[in-house]
């Protein structure tokens, strides 16, 4: 796992917190830095898939073909110019026209400009991702929308001597729905001050304060527990290291959040842990509580390891209101000889202050297992499973989906067969919590080309059919 920051997020889907070093996967401004060093990949990638219920209906079954064609990436260079890209954005077309085309998938993309040591860097960030308005629909396109954001801003580095550093920054933050008239603009400042220990170690006291302002007040009048604007503050104290085989990432302190004339506190943290336990075998473990909403769950850092660990990150929520999130993950990567592993799991708890009847929990579990055949063959299967429940509204799903994956590596390119079974049942809930059940089975193929760096798919090939496919990673 990288160490990186988590700067503030945009609203209002997107609460800010503290900059520097909350999100393993991303950058972080304030790292004591090495020399220039670069991995992974970025892909262009294209598919076609053959499903017997585009709709995901349970009464009727229509078959139809979908065809995707995007970009998937996984890769970190540091350096004058540090950069972090991770996920996959695809353009999905329904060749019967169940759905009109449209763009699917996740992404977290960063650009940091300067090394450590200069007065100046430079930060932009772009966050890409989908969510549905009805909690428990079925995610069709027709109930899924797209929602975007993009972060920029100075951060100002005084340095004392080799071990001290000083660093205020400034954000401007930039959040577009598709459909929602959630749309916002955020403004943030913080300070950081940061003591090296020994090596790779550091110890850091932090505070900000982020006000974020709705672009479009009069179309959230009639939205539950909706304002204008809130605003968040945060102070926290966090522990970074880096070891031979340990990456350790410890945060603790309080944040307050006043949105619609109403102020919430409540202490805040952050635990993100990865250990090489041999050559062969890596765990890893993250857990979180704060004040976020929808982005903020789909850039925290827990749902981040839980990604990277072949987990999904799911399908979220879209509301105007925070809440308080609640993240907890876990899991085991082994890859030996021929052989490849992972195990992991995800446990997520929101609590939402203004409209109680939004709580709910979710919990996912992964298993993929992949063998190398040949040297470029591989074969993996996935099964993947998750429970969610709305407990004040009676409704809650459990799904489970099986992935049968057949890959063929050339020198800059993969082609990949699939065969995937996917099922969901659903409770009736009340009024307009009524989770939906289908089932779907899918066929496919899938083909890949390394524009730049190289994809290992290290015996376990995708996985999980084309990315960015209701369902898929």
């Amino acid at each position: 796992m990288k160490i990186a920051t988590r700067i503030f997020l945009l609203a209002p889907i997107a609460l800010p917190v503290l900059a520097f070093g909350q999100q393993m996967p991303m950058l972080k401004p304030g790292t004591f830095g090495t020399g220039p060093m670069s991995s992974g990949y970025v892909d262009a990638i294209a598919g076609l898939t053959y499903t017997d219920n585009a709709q995901l209906s349970q009464s009727s079954h229509s078959g139809d073909g979908i065809g995707s064609i995007g970009l998937d990436t996984d890769y970190t260079r540091t350096g004058r110019l540090s950069l972090n890209l991770l996920g996959d954005i695809e353009r999905v077309q329904y060749i019967r026209n169940s759905f009109s085309g449209s763009f699917y998938g996740n992404f977290n993309g960063s650009a940091l400009w300067g090394k450590p040591t200069d007065p100046l860097q430079w930060m932009l960030r772009d966050t890409f991702g989908e969510g549905t308005t009805s909690p428990l629909a079925a995610p069709t396109p027709q109930n899924l929308q797209t929602v975007n954001y993009l972060t920029t801003g100075p951060f100002i580095n005084l340095n004392f001597g080799l071990t001290n550093r000083f660093t205020v920054y400034g954000q401007y933050g930039r959040s577009t729905y598709q459909s929602s008239p959630y749309d916002s603009q955020t403004f943030e400042g913080g300070a950081e001050l940061t003591h090296e220990l020994a090596g790779s170690t550091s110890i850091s006291l932090q505070a900000s304060d982020a006000r974020t302002e709705y672009l479009n007040r009069a179309a959230l009048i009639n939205t539950p527990g909706a304002g204008s604007r809130y605003n968040v503050k945060q102070a926290a104290v966090e522990f970074q290291g880096q070891y031979v085989r340990t990456n350790v990432s410890l945060a603790a302190g309080y944040n307050i959040i006043d949105y619609g004339g109403q102020a919430h506190g409540a202490p805040y943290y952050s635990v993100q842990l990865s250990r090489n336990i041999s050559p062969s075998s890596t765990v890893f473990i993250g857990g979180q509580s704060e004040y976020s909403t929808f982005g903020g769950a789909m850039q925290s850092p827990t749902a981040q390891l839980n990604m990277q660990g072949g987990g999904a990150l799911g399908i979220g929520f879209i509301t105007a209101q925070p809440m308080q999130q609640r993240r907890a993950t876990a899991g085991w990567n082994f890859s030996r000889d021929r052989t490849s592993l992972n195990l992991s799991g995800y446990y997520a708890d929101d609590l939402y202050p203004q409209v109680p009847n939004d709580n709910h929990r979710d919990t996912s579990l992964n298993l993929t297992v992949g063998r190398q055949i040949r040297p470029t063959l591989s074969l993996s299967l996935q099964v993947y499973g998750t429970y969610s429940d709305y407990q004040q509204q009676s409704a809650k799903t459990h799904q489970i989906s099986a992935t049968l994956t057949l890959t063929k590596q050339f020198a800059r390119s993969t082609i990949g067969f699939y065969l995937r079974r996917m099922q969901q049942s659903g409770s009736a809930g009340v009024s307009s919590f009524v989770a939906a059940s289908y089932h779907d089975d899918q066929v496919g193929v899938y083909f890949t080309y390394d524009l730049l760096g190289q994809r290992n798919t290290g015996g376990a090939g995708m996985g999980s059919g084309i990315p960015g496919l209701p369902g898929g990673l």
